[in-house]
């Protein structure tokens, strides 16, 4: 809940979030996260590739 709180506190000022993990759920968090904030948000199931997306 408090990562919810904080990007409709920020999420106006935020470019890009890259969820990282494999997890099935994390998917659809970054899908429906991206509904509050005006930023990108995009899932990863590895590491390497979540940092090149940030950086690009």
């Amino acid at each position: 809940m408090d990562d919810f709180k904080l990007g409709l506190k920020v999420g106006t000022s935020i470019d890009k979030i890259a969820i990282y993990g494999d997890k099935n759920w994390q998917e659809l968090a970054a899908k429906v996260g991206s509904w509050f904030i005006t930023g990108d948000m995009a899932s990863f199931g590895d590491y390497q590739s979540a940092v090149d997306w940030l950086t690009d």
